[in-house]
């Protein structure tokens, strides 16, 4: 089981050359990253001996909050030790006592639950390391020193474990010698109701009923699955067996096991079993990932805004390049989206996400290659130009008219097919997974890449790929089609329809 990312050896010279074309120049790049490692989101196999608290979070113990001081409101660094407490479960009345690790006494460097630990902050920062020798020491993309904000946009989700994922990997892309004194990176974070740095089911009510159809599925689907193979190689753990719907869910159990996995901490031996990984890993996508596959639908409310996203800053890097060099403005903005855009084209933006925003996002474009995303995990969204010399007839001169046969027919021409030369500037997006360069399905066709090489999209295919799940108004469209079933997909409402299942008996809601 592959629970963090395995960085493979940087390119050589050759291999760049490959990969970046001279011809081609860079002029955009997006990055979606999951967080880095983090504790289990629930506390599980506690009867096996797997404490709800890991030793894993030295760094995070030691935390520096602003204050003010008075009186002369001076703002403050603050430092202070941070320690974790619990409830003795032996005791009556919620006696409080001091949380342990996997030693009793153990009340160090303990991690809450779903928190980054520091294995979690050294592969960020070793993301944004390897970002530095691409974008700056090799392909001189990115300034060297971090001076000002105007190539920049950093963004994250709300929850901590990305936000602190997104700080680790700008210090390994800009470490502090590399840095303007006092100068601070910019972390924009959305309000939760309008957040879509993963799927929102809580501010989204369709996407979270369409959500507990899927899930339905994917148990009815699964479970008997789950029941046999797994179940019997998990009695130890699980004497009630493993279901989509259990307690615990085989999704939170797949959690807890990668967790375990990624920071060497032992877990019971039926998990070492591949059948069992690969049953429980294939189940947990389908409850997860189907609807994306599946839907339009759901695809549109999951990650459709996210994707918008990415391709209205592309549409700016684009409009920046074109008034670069000296042409027209082509509007690049659809008739309904011309506006007076408030930001300016930055060069390089993170996206501080997580491992359902890549899956899904990947399942959305058809290049999900069905395997959970780990640990710092990244989708790049690369943008490049190209100029093309263009042949361009010029106008053959023609006679004065005249009623004079003789004068037409001694009139010189000047030879036929003279051509001029002028330059067309072309834009082609390329993704990449985990180092991986991606082929979408959408621009296989000819035409519809650059030709010999199917990973450089046209700028119009990337357009139609994206623009086929995003939402004309989100917040609208998460109020609409409320209580119908699947509308978009036929075979699967059908399947939804004959799962038997008591009277007003609903799933639970899916999660880790």
């Amino acid at each position: 089981m592959t629970a963090s990312r395995e960085f493979p050896p940087l390119p050589s010279d050759e291999e760049l050359r490959t990969l970046y074309p001279s011809n081609m120049e860079l002029l955009n790049v997006q990055v979606l990253f999951r967080h880095g490692e983090r504790t289990p989101v629930r506390a599980r196999f506690q009867t096996w001996g797997l404490p709800p608290f890991w030793p894993f979070c030295k760094i995070a113990r030691q935390f520096t909050q602003t204050i003010v001081t008075y009186p002369n409101d001076a703002a403050t660094p603050f430092e202070y030790i941070r320690r974790l407490e619990s409830v003795a479960k032996d005791l009556p009345n919620n006696v409080p006592v001091p949380a342990s690790g996997f030693a009793p006494g153990q009340s160090d460097d303990l991690c809450m639950l779903g928190e980054l630990t520091d294995l979690g902050r050294e592969t960020g920062f070793t993301l944004g390391d390897r970002m530095r020798w691409l974008y700056i020491d090799k392909l001189k993309f990115l300034p060297p020193l971090f001076t000002d904000h105007k190539h920049f946009y950093f963004r994250s989700s709300h929850v901590a474990r990305s936000n602190e994922t997104l700080l680790s990997l700008f210090n390994g892309l800009y470490p502090p010698t590399f840095r303007k004194a006092g100068l601070m990176p910019t972390v924009y974070t959305r309000l939760f109701p309008q957040e879509n740095a993963y799927p929102n089911d809580e501010n989204c009510r369709r996407l979270s009923e369409l959500g507990f159809m899927f899930a339905e599925i994917a148990a009815h689907r699964w479970n008997p699955i789950l029941a046999d193979y797994p179940s019997s190689k998990l009695t130890d753990v699980l004497p009630n067996g493993l279901a989509i719907d259990g307690s615990p869910r085989a999704s939170g159990v797949f959690d807890t096991v990668a967790a375990c996995v990624a920071h060497n901490v032992p877990y019971p031996e039926g998990f070492k079993d591949e059948r069992v990984v690969r049953e429980i890993r294939e189940a947990v996508m389908d409850e997860w990932y189907l609807g994306v596959q599946k839907s339009r639908e759901y695809r549109t409310l999951a990650v459709g805004a996210l994707a918008g996203d990415f391709l209205y800053r592309i549409k700016l890097a684009v409009n920046a390049d074109k008034a670069s060099h000296g042409s027209k403005l082509k509007e690049i903005f659809a008739t309904k989206e011309k506006f007076e855009p408030r930001e300016k084209a930055v060069k390089l933006a993170l996206y501080g996400s997580h491992d359902t925003t890549i899956a899904s996002l990947l399942c959305a474009m058809q290049a999900f290659d069905h395997q959970w995303p780990p640990f710092t995990s990244e989708l790049k969204f690369e943008l490049f130009g190209h100029s093309k010399p263009v042949e361009v007839p010029k106008a053959v001169d023609k006679p004065t008219v005249s009623t004079s046969e003789s004068e037409v027919m001694n009139t010189p021409l000047k030879p036929a097919g003279f051509v001029s030369s002028k330059t067309k500037r072309e834009y082609f997006v390329r993704l990449t997974y985990n180092d991986k360069v991606l082929k979408l399905p959408g621009c296989a066709k000819e035409g519809d890449h650059l030709p010999g090489d199917s990973t450089f999209c046209t700028l119009d295919a990337f357009e139609k790929v994206i623009n086929e799940f995003v939402p004309q108004n989100w917040e609208l469209e998460c109020r609409q089609n409320l209580g119908k079933p699947v509308l978009d997909n036929p075979v699967i409402a059908e399947e939804f329809s004959k799962i038997p299942r008591a009277d007003g008996a609903q799933m639970s809601k899916p999660h880790a």
